[in-house]
Formats: C-alpha cells, structure tokens, sequence
C-alpha cells in the first residue's frame, strides 16, 4: 500500500506540474485561469481518485499506514509556511451516501488513528510532508462498509480545492471478505488422477473488490481469482470464480483446460475452486484450492 500510495502522489504531481507551469487551474470549474487566487488541495484525494483508496490490508496486521500529503497549486511555491488543518468530515460522508447506491459508516474510532491534525507546506515548496493515517486491519470488520473521509477545513486564506480538498478512505464490506485458511492441492497431470505432488496450507484473505465480488491470491502458486455472488436480502447464491489472467505467469499457466468451477458453501464458509491447465512448457496440471474461514 505504501508503494501504491507512493505512485499515486507521484502522477499526480506530474498532472499537477503540467497543469500550473503558466496559470493556475480552478479546480472548482475546470477551467484555467490566470491570476487565481493559489489553492491548497489533498493531491492523493477527490473521488476521482476514489477507487484507488478501497483500502485492504490483511486482517492479521496489527496496524498498516497510508500516507497523503497537501499540496500548494499555484505559478510559484509557497511564499512562507502554510499552515493547513484537516479533520473528518462527517458532511463529506453524507454527501457521499446521498448519490451512491453503496452505503458507508464512519469507521470506528477502534480501527485508525489520525493524530497529524495540521501539516506544513514549507515557504519554497509546493507539496508538505507525508501526512500519516494509521489503520488497524484486525479490529475491522470486513462485512461492514466504513468510510473516513478527511478535509481540509483551513490553509490559512488560499482557497481549498473543491475537488480535491477530501481524501475518501474507505473499506467496501463484503459477507464473505475475511481471512481464511488455504489448502493448495496440485496433481502433476490434468485429469487428478493418482496422488498429488503437492498438498499445502496458507493463511489467506478474501479481500472485498465490492459487495458482491473478493479476489485472493492463492499462496500456492500466486494466481488471482475473483469471486462473484448474488446477495438477495442475505442470501448467498450463483458463486462463480475466474482467474485474473495477469497473474497467470506467476504459476506459469499456459492456458486453461478447464474450470475453474467453484463448489461454494457460504453457511458453513467453504469454496472449493478446482481447475486444470498446461504450463508453459505443455505440461498439464489439476489444482484444487479450498477455502475455509
């Protein structure tokens, strides 16, 4: 996530630089604009960078940090210390909740901890420091949709970013996302048949893409599936796996024979994905891959 974090800020301090080499942008109307007044903005937030802040982190991590920083857009940096002050914005949460079908709560004050309350754009730079947002995975829920987002609530006179003056972090909730055990079950041959070469056990996770859908990377041999399912008013149905088809070189998967097919018992908490395939070098495989919480 740190890396991810990192990537992020870097793009957008490309766009950032290309968008005030000669005026500056009104982020408010998306206009450019000479002589605007300089605006202090979030550079990792607005809902434009809303599905890159889905946060999952594995539920055994006693805590993971994401960091963010504030940043100073104008024709030149910062003319002396810009104090900036954030906060949670419970109005920037409602207002989310009114246009999107998905629901969020606020997470509890048990599950992150944000102490860095102001932060300095320094005089002569254009961008603060790292700005830390502390999160503790194993206290969290992972059936329940919760949102934190945090504003800029003063930058001492510059204007704020409409746009981008909120970071939304959030954790989407998913009835099966989870930690889960992992039995890695590989035949050296396509049909199954005899025993298998491998029989192993991971500690894993189901990680929520959104309420209906988990991916989870087998600790057996690194593929990616994604699981689909129907919620009706609770109920579990129509479960479907496929394997995300960029991870296919961390097995050395070829291409598929068959499957993969899930067997899924959500009451008990059991998914069983089997499928076949030949490797690079055209040798045929059968893995199973059972899932239990």
């Amino acid at each position: 996530m740190k890396k991810h974090t990192i990537n992020l800020w870097l793009s957008v301090v490309v766009l950032v630089i290309v968008s005030f080499t000669s005026c500056v942008k009104d982020v408010n109307k998306g206009t450019i604009v000479d002589g605007l007044q300089p605006t202090v903005s979030i550079l990792e937030g607005g809902l434009v960078n809303f599905s890159q802040l889905a946060l999952s982190y594995p539920s055994t991590d006693p805590s993971d940090t994401f960091y963010f920083h504030a940043n100073y857009a104008a024709t030149n940096v910062a003319p002396k210390d810009i104090t900036v002050t954030l906060a949670y914005d419970a109005a920037a949460l409602a207002s989310y909740n009114a246009t999107s079908s998905v629901k969020y709560t606020k997470c509890p004050d048990s599950i992150y901890s944000f102490k860095a309350t102001t932060v300095t754009i320094k005089a002569g730079q254009s961008y603060s420091s790292l700005i830390p947002m502390v999160f503790f995975p194993s206290k969290i829920d992972p059936t329940q949709n919760y949102m934190l987002p945090i504003s800029i609530t003063d930058a001492q006179g510059n204007n704020i970013s409409g746009n981008f003056g909120t970071i939304y972090f959030h954790f989407i909730g998913n009835p099966i996302a989870g930690a889960y055990n992992e039995e890695w079950i590989r035949f050296n041959n396509a049909a199954g048949s005899g025993s298998p070469s491998y029989d192993r056990f991971y500690s894993n996770v189901f990680s929520a893409n959104n309420p209906t859908e988990v991916s989870v990377q087998s600790g057996g041999n690194g593929l990616v599936f994604i699981i689909d399912f129907t919620n009706n008013g609770g109920v579990l149905s129509n479960f479907t796996a496929t394997i995300d088809p960029a991870s296919y070189g961390n097995a050395g998967l070829g291409s598929l024979i068959s499957g993969p097919t899930i067997v899924a018992d959500p009451i008990n908490k059991i998914y069983t994905i089997n499928f076949s395939y030949t490797n690079t070098s055209g040798a045929g495989r059968n893995v199973t891959e059972i899932f239990k919480k």
